[in-house]
């Protein structure tokens, strides 16, 4: 394939996962059909295929997509520096750096990640659903481990680091469960709040 191609195919699944983001966010998963994603595309319903192999194909992509850059974010700040709690509310503060478009997957995110532990699948789609499964478990080990540590470094109170890590991302999910773009809340002043909660939930012992 030429490097022209290349980039209009990369384009092309860039339209389709944004269209999809949106539908899925806004009608449900569910309630969505394949063709509802087709048609604002102008690709057809036969070159969807050509991109994605099923609409659950497509979702276990934008969850991975979601998955992705939570990981590389909350790594590129979980790192041992000298100051275990400001590197974890730095971590926090960047959940709520993202654009519009990334809020919308992490609406789906929250909404929609049961189904990566529910739905059988096969071929492309299992693979996505496979990989994703793979970041989410990086995610809660690479919280839980530096929370560990911070714990064996006396910076935060002993407690579970597994029950913590889970909290705390769970947490910082919930936010998209009712957040949206536009609306009256701002993500920088939540990003203040959610700090505040997270640093009650470390020394909440």
């Amino acid at each position: 394939m030429k490097v022209g191609a290349e980039s209009s195919a990369r384009s092309k699944r860039d339209m389709i996962l944004r269209i999809a983001a949106d539908e899925f966010g806004r009608h449900g998963f569910d309630a969505t059909k394949w063709a509802s994603i087709a048609e604002p595309t102008g690709i057809g319903n036969t070159a969807l295929y050509h991109y994605f192999e099923s609409k659950t194909h497509c979702l276990f992509t934008l969850l991975q997509e979601s998955y992705q850059s939570w990981h590389e974010q909350w790594r590129a700040r979980l790192v041992d520096e000298g100051d275990d709690v400001g590197a974890i509310l730095e971590a926090v503060a960047a959940s709520f750096r993202c654009t519009e478009a990334e809020a919308v997957k992490n609406r789906l995110l929250l909404h929609e990640q049961g189904k990566l532990s529910t739905l059988e699948s096969t071929g492309r789609t299992r693979q996505a659903q496979v990989e994703t499964l793979q970041v989410a478990r990086s995610i809660e080990k690479m919280w839980s481990g530096f929370l560990s540590d911070a714990m064996d470094r006396g910076s935060i109170p002993r407690q579970d680091p597994g029950v913590l890590a889970h909290g705390i991302i769970g947490l910082l999910q919930s936010v998209y469960a009712w957040y949206r773009p536009g609306g009256q809340q701002k993500l920088s002043d939540l990003e203040t709040i959610y700090c505040g909660y997270v640093r009650a939930m470390l020394f909440s012992v």
